[in-house]
């Protein structure tokens, strides 16, 4: 089990993983013309930010550096929501804030299911408002769900559902 640090530094090295792929991605289907600006590089960011957090989402059901981190960010952008009258916004935020608390640690934070589903918000949201699909939310998602694939690796996560699914498939 990797603790705050290694849980970045997981996060960090799955983001320049998932990155380098999306680039491929990318380069591969001719869309990578739109990214070679300068304005680029405040996407490259969030990416890396999105890829930090969601290293470190699956320990927000717990007192930690990473709930301290998620729930200082959140109260900001709340405010933020507040005081330009989005309070539909704020509210939903409120209440997205208080789902990883009705678990236990290393409960529904901690499956598979949640590490493709909570990073599907990069996707869907951008999806619902725009009316459109773009590249840029795909990436997102993908940068998302290898950063917190790597906590549930550096957690032993998935050596347990390995050993789960020999043990369903050899009957041992």
């Amino acid at each position: 089990m990797a603790d705050f640090r290694g849980h970045l530094w997981g996060g960090f090295a799955a983001t320049m993983l998932a990155g380098m792929a999306c680039f491929a991605g990318l380069w591969w289907t001719g869309t990578l013309e739109t990214y070679w600006t300068l304005d680029v590089w405040p996407k490259v960011l969030l990416l890396l930010a999105i890829g930090m957090l969601s290293a470190c989402f699956p320990d927000v059901d717990t007192e930690s550096k990473s709930q301290r981190l998620f729930y200082r960010l959140l109260i900001l952008l709340d405010i933020w929501f507040i005081l330009i009258g989005d309070y539909r916004t704020a509210a939903l935020l409120g209440l997205g804030a208080m789902l990883p608390l009705l678990g236990k640690h290393r409960g529904w934070t901690h499956t598979w299911l949640a590490m493709l589903l909570v990073p599907a918000l990069f996707l869907l949201v951008p999806m619902y408002l725009k009316q459109t699909v773009d590249s840029f939310p795909i990436v997102c998602y993908v940068v998302s769900v290898s950063a917190y694939a790597s906590h549930l690796v550096l957690d032993g996560y998935i050596e347990q559902t390995g050993r789960r699914i020999r043990r369903l498939v050899g009957g041992n």
